[in-house]
């Protein structure tokens, strides 16, 4: 499945916004370092802060560029709204494997126990 570039730079910059990579209010980086960085054109990386502007995630002040939102409060809600879609995707996927409820908990559970070692 090919994903547009557009959305694979949103993607990537929106999992670093919601990682705490860059905090609330923060200016993000310029488009000329991201077309450096992504070696692809303006107008690419223009597209991918425009979804990342829809999604509430940062916000556009002109000239000055495009900034992270100010609000921890709505980045953390954010944060956790990816989080549902992820564990929803993963439960979806298990079950399609033919894991039962009572599998996927001893998986975590085992998951916990590795991670307390």
């Amino acid at each position: 499945m090919n994903v547009y570039l557009y959305l694979q730079i949103a993607s990537a910059l929106r999992v670093s916004i919601l990682r705490g990579d860059y905090v609330p209010g923060q200016q993000m980086p310029p488009i000329r370092a991201l077309v450096q960085r992504e070696g692809c054109n303006p107008a690419t990386v223009q597209k991918a802060l425009k979804v990342l502007e829809k999604q509430g995630l940062i916000v556009s002040r002109g000239s000055k560029g495009y900034f992270v939102i100010e609000s921890e409060k709505k980045i953390i809600e954010l944060r956790n709204q990816h989080l549902n879609r992820l564990t929803k995707i993963l439960f979806e996927k298990l079950y399609v494997l033919g894991f039962s409820d009572s599998e996927i908990i001893k998986l975590f559970d085992r998951i916990e126990t590795k991670k307390n070692e």
